[in-house]
This record gives C-alpha cells, sequence and structure tokens, in this order.
C-alpha cells in the first residue's frame, strides 16, 4: 500500500491582474501549504476504483488516474481510499490537493518513473492550483498557476480556519468579479514580503476575489463582518468561502477567545 498526503493550502495575497484570451484569469498570487491535509492509499487492483468518505461529484481523482492510465498504456488498475478532511468549495484547494497527491501516489504504484517535469505537464493540465500543489512549498504563484517561484515561509504559530456553511463556486466568483486597476501594487507588496517585512506586509496584503465572493454568498459575508467588528487581523483564502487568521509566534493574541467572543467556530 502507498500512502500520500494531499495538503490544503491558503492565499497570503491574491491578486487578478488581467483575463486571459482563453478565458482564464492572470493571477499574481502567494501561496503557502497547511497542515490540514486529506490522506490517499493506492494498491494494485484489475480495475480503477475509489473508496471515499465523502460524496464527490465529477470526481477528479478518477478522472485523474484514468488520464495517467491512457497516457501511459497502463494495463492495471488501482483500488484507491480518499479520507477527505479538507472541506470541499472552501478556498483551500482541496480538489487540487488530491490530484496532486494522485499523480504522486500512482507514479509510484505503477512504477512508471515519471520526473518532476512530466508530474508538472501533468499537473497544470488538470488545474490551476494542482502543480503548486504537487510541490507543496510556499510559493510566489503567477499566471494561471502554471508558474512558481519558491519563497520562504514566515513565523506563524498557528492558522485559524473559519468557514462559512457553504461551498463557494470559484467559476461563479470569477464570472462575476470585475477587474480593478492598480498600478503596481502586488509588486510592492511582494517586495515587503521578500525582504521580510511581515508586519507591514499583513497590514497591506489583500484578496481581490473577497468582495466578488462576500457580494455572492450571504453567509460569507456575515463571517466577514463579525470579523471586522472583532477588529482582528484576516484574509479569505481563494475564492472562499473560508477566512483565516495567522498568529505569529511573537503575539500573545488569545484568538480562540476572541472567536468564540463573536460566536465563530474554527478549524
Amino acid at each position: 500500500m502507498i500512502k500520500e498526503l494531499a495538503y490544503a493550502k491558503i492565499n497570503l495575497a491574491l491578486d487578478v491582474f488581467q483575463k486571459r484570451s482563453d478565458g482564464y484569469h492572470e493571477l499574481k498570487m502567494i501561496m503557502m501549504p497547511i497542515d490540514l491535509h486529506d490522506v490517499l492509499t493506492f494498491e494494485n487492483n484489475d480495475q480503477i476504483k475509489l473508496h471515499t468518505n465523502v460524496d464527490i461529484e465529477n470526481n477528479a481523482i478518477i478522472k485523474t488516474a484514468l488520464m495517467m492510465q491512457k497516457k501511459y498504456h497502463v494495463l492495471k488498475g488501482a483500488l484507491i481510499s480518499l479520507e477527505k478532511n479538507i472541506p470541499i468549495g472552501a478556498g483551500l484547494a482541496g480538489g487540487s490537493a488530491d490530484i496532486a497527491a494522485t499523480i504522486r501516489g500512482l507514479n509510484r504504484l505503477w512504477d512508471l518513473n515519471l520526473s518532476i517535469g512530466e508530474m508538472e505537464d501533468i499537473a497544470i493540465s488538470l488545474g490551476s492550483d494542482t502543480l503548486f500543489c504537487l510541490h507543496n512549498q510556499t510559493s510566489y504563484v503567477h499566471g494561471r498557476g502554471e508558474h512558481l517561484l519558491f519563497i520562504h515561509t514566515p513565523p506563524i504559530d498557528k492558522i485559524y480556519l473559519i468557514k462559512a456553511d457553504i461551498e463557494s463556486s470559484t467559476k461563479a466568483v470569477f464570472e462575476k468579479h470585475q477587474l480593478v486597476s492598480k498600478k503596481n501594487t502586488f509588486n510592492r507588496l511582494f517586495k515587503l514580503y521578500i525582504n521580510e517585512k511581515y508586519k507591514k506586509f499583513f497590514t497591506k496584503t489583500y484578496n481581490d476575489l473577497t468582495k466578488t465572493s462576500i457580494s455572492l454568498y450571504p453567509k460569507l459575508n456575515e463571517i466577514h463582518q463579525k470579523l471586522k467588528k472583532a477588529k482582528v487581523r484576516f484574509l479569505m483564502s481563494g475564492s472562499g468561502s473560508t477566512f483565516y487568521i495567522l498568529k505569529f509566534h511573537h503575539e500573545d493574541t488569545d484568538y480562540a477567545q476572541k472567536l468564540r467572543e463573536i460566536g465563530l467556530n474554527y478549524i
């Protein structure tokens, strides 16, 4: 049996730069993997089958396995088991993480001996966050997600994830999103980050999709308003439906208590 962990991510910054001719959006992001993860196991089998603890429509794990089986002329199948812990539609790249873990797992199970470059090509073809999830390293990500620059991780002690009780649709958010012209805003922000001026960075960072997402989902907006009133530093990940609070090593703020006071649960 082969085991792979599929780690979630958060966006420390997300800038929607422009719309591309292929219909996708050009993005500039700083992304970081977090401890929350799904667990996938792989065993040899006559057919490709998936056992999972949740119902997932149009499951990308099966799609990935079938594509790799056909591409590399694999004559056997795989029994894949998924323990799903990352919430679906949460802006945490759970689906992309599962795809990336499937690429890594089947490469090992089927003895494909794929190079990093070959696995990267598969990942890029299957999703915008999948390349990042393949590597699981804090990165500057740009384009449609196909370009990565590995960077350092801030000195974070704990992450509080606050998820609205909805599944956010990335497609719906991007369809409604209106581009706003910003002159070098992300470049200045990124300069703060790489110079490790984290305090200033986290007072200026942003997620361009927040306004669109909270306008689409009243439950998300309700949490957004509560967090604003609590006067805590927070950010939304991806296209929602999760906000997060970062606690740094030098801080003594009891964010768990603050969240309890405003009636919000966290992961």
